[in-house]
């Protein structure tokens, strides 16, 4: 914010390189990420079995 005053203690990593990394946060975001990777493999299994049994029934649909 404009008028907040700034402790370069807290300020987060810039051009200087100074400033704090909080491992927990990060830790946190990682997590996260993980887990968001987990659900899309998850959703393209599904999706790929979906796409494989819509495949086979339009093969047996066209020997009719």
């Amino acid at each position: 914010m404009a008028g907040t005053p700034v402790n370069p203690d807290t300020q987060d990593v810039g051009l200087t390189g100074k400033g704090t990394f909080n491992i927990d946060e990060f830790d946190q975001l990682l997590n996260r990420l993980e887990a968001s990777k987990g659900r899309q493999q998850r959703q393209k299994s599904v999706e790929g079995r979906r796409d494989i049994f819509q495949q086979g029934l339009a093969g047996m649909m066209s020997n009719f």
